[in-house]
């Protein structure tokens, strides 16, 4: 029930409780008056007629009594009037007249006891007060009843029975109390008009508060309560008002700011605000958590990880992937989850030769096919539409350009349920990127550093880096490792006969020829000046020969311009194996040199595996 419903069933029911109540008061009161009249009069005339009676008796004109009783008929209001005998007059005088018999219990009762009675009866349709008043004998007192009754005193002579109308009681009644009630439905109503002006601002205040109240839980806070009084009632409506200008300020500014992070789609724009910006908030407090969590990650493939457990666990997708830009303009796979058996990724494989292909990367936007479905032809084949998926791809922004794509693969279900899933994913790309991009740099800083600047091959520095790793991984699988110590013959003399630059041009030629024999699982790297190591994981002592072989022949067939003319190098090697040869890397690595030194003193050009009398033939070691 509304509050305008209550204060009107108040005001009515207040209205008429009040009417009710005095009519009832004053009912009451006008019987009570008027039942003590009758009585009275009843009271009177029964004893008027008692002396009446008396003075007839006295006359000798007792006979005429009939004619008394019709005379006293006709006052208004009396309907009945009879006196009966009693014992001792009925014994000294006879019965007398048929009707100065009882005929009722009260008449029965009162000329036993003597005790005078009073009842409201019903005569047909006509409601009759009757009183019965006994006759006592007495001899005191201005009647002596002695004188004609012969009767001891205190003797019950008879009664009187009385009856009057109450019609005219109830009409005089009817006509007393009308105009009280119509004074008190007057008041009624002065009074109900009056509780409503006064209850009416409270009303409308509460009303209005009610549509603001309302519109706020939306997330609009435009609307104002009209100020109608300039009591309490007005000041919460003023403070009402005040409260809802500062929300609509702070909450529209909140918003703004909000809506600086990214766009919003127009399913977003239909949200309630309020609950929509809380839910912004939500994701902001949990994305700079997340930045704090992936600042502390040891490497980049950590922070994809978690950004993949984020996805999975507080965005509940289990269908997405991440595309990293490489710097040939290629895209590597970094994570995928929900991927059919034997497909590689959401989309095209020609997505992955050229990034360019990718519309989100290209555009450097968000693209969705939540309103067009072929907004990305390259998207799975067009075999996830057929299936009634929706895809949303956001790329991540490094250095002012695309430098990855979170792509996010949905059913209509999920998308409807995380319908601003680009925006709340935004936010957390957003607070990734300069950690990723701060890896990347790291990453790469960390990658020239292990480099030869001139050959591109890894230095010596990588070597004793990575070096335990390897070798941990080579124990562990029980595998072996090949050592090849490469070095060009008569270096110096390219040097001094044709100068540097044609000797910095024969070290990169020889780095060409490891680059294209050693397999990829091979590491080459420039050990110093124009000597190379050439580690093979997993390679014994034939395969680490034949491919030791392979490097040779190929450095002694490439073929070096000079302004002198062609110039050929020929390569010595020398071959260990880890950790066959050796329990530690380094004593592999100088048995490698050992050979190496031995090669070179039987001829050079020329491949050769450490053996032990090698140590012993050569003191110098």
């Amino acid at each position: 029930m509304t509050l305008r419903m209550k204060r009107w069933w108040f005001t009515v029911g207040a209205s008429a409780l009040m009417i009710v109540i005095f009519s009832i008061v004053i009912i009451q009161a006008f019987n009570y008056f008027s039942l003590n009249t009758i009585r009275e009069q009843g009271r009177m005339a029964a004893e008027m007629l008692r002396i009446t009676l008396t003075e007839q008796m006295r006359d000798g004109v007792i006979e005429d009594r009939d004619t008394l009783f019709k005379r006293m008929r006709t006052i208004p209001g009396l309907v009945d009037v009879r006196v009966l005998r009693g014992e001792p007059v009925i014994h000294q005088f006879g019965p007398g007249f048929d009707s100065e018999r009882p005929k009722l219990d009260m008449e029965k009762r009162v000329l036993a006891t003597g005790n005078w009675e009073e009842s409201f009866v019903k005569s047909g349709d006509e409601a009759v007060y009757r009183i019965t008043i006994p006759y006592i004998a007495r001899s005191a007192g201005g009647l002596n009843c002695m004188e004609c009754h012969k009767v001891p005193e205190g003797s019950i002579n008879g009664a009187v029975t009385l009856g009057f109308s109450l019609e005219n009681m109830r009409r005089s009644e009817i006509l007393s109390i009308a105009p009280v009630v119509f004074l008190l439905l007057l008041f009624g109503l002065a009074l109900g008009y009056f509780l409503k002006r006064l209850f009416r601002p409270m009303v409308e205040t509460a009303e209005n508060m009610k549509s603001v109240v309302e519109s706020a839980r939306e997330g609009d806070f435009s609307g104002r309560i009209t100020i109608s009084a300039k009591d309490e009632i007005g000041e919460i409506a003023e403070h009402t008002n005040a409260l809802m200008e500062t929300l609509d300020q702070s909450i529209g500014k909140i918003s703004t700011y909000i809506g600086s992070l990214g766009e919003y789609n127009q399913r977003q724009a239909d949200h309630n605000q309020l609950d929509h910006t809380v839910h912004i908030v939500e994701e902001m407090v949990g994305a700079t958590r997340f930045k704090q969590a992936i600042e502390n990650d040891l490497d980049l493939d950590e922070i994809y990880a978690r950004i993949s457990r984020v996805l999975k666990n507080h965005f509940e997708l289990t269908q997405f992937a991440f595309y990293q830009v490489e710097s040939d303009s290629t895209f590597k796979l970094m994570f995928a989850e929900g991927l059919e058996d034997g497909r590689e990724s959401w989309c095209d494989p020609a997505v992955q030769l050229n990034s360019e292909i990718c519309r989100a990367k290209r555009s450097a936007a968000n693209v969705s096919s939540l309103n067009d479905p072929e907004m990305c032809s390259h998207f799975c084949s067009g075999e996830k539409n057929n299936g009634g998926f929706v895809y949303a791809c956001v790329p991540i922004m490094l250095s002012g350009s695309v430098g990855g794509v979170l792509q996010m693969v949905l059913t209509p279900e999920e998308a409807e349920k995380h319908s601003d899933i680009e925006q709340t994913v935004n936010i957390y790309l957003k607070e990734a990127a300069p950690v990723i991009e701060a890896r990347q740099l790291m990453r790469s800083l960390k990658e020239s550093a292990m480099r030869d600047p001139m050959t591109g091959l890894y230095n010596r520095r990588f070597l004793e880096e990575y070096i335990d790793t390897l070798t941990a991984n080579m124990t562990r699988n029980k595998s072996s490792l090949g050592i090849l110590m490469c070095d060009i013959d008569f270096f110096k003399q390219v040097n001094d006969e044709y100068g540097h630059d044609i000797g910095d041009q024969v070290i990169k030629g020889l780095s060409d020829v490891l680059v294209d024999v050693v397999r990829a699982s091979d590491i080459a790297i420039r050990y110093g000046g124009e000597e190379f190591i050439v580690l093979l994981p997993d390679t014994d002592a034939d395969g680490s020969m034949l491919l030791a072989e392979r490097i040779r022949k190929a450095m002694e067939a490439a073929a070096f311009q000079t302004p002198q003319g062609e110039l050929k190098k020929t390569l010595s090697v020398g071959i260990s194996i880890f950790p066959e040869e050796g329990t530690g890397f380094w004593q592999c690595v100088k048995y490698a040199d050992i050979a190496l030194y031995q090669a070179k003193e039987r001829g050079r050009n020329q491949s050769l595996k450490f053996s032990k009398d090698m140590w012993e033939e050569d003191e110098s070691y």
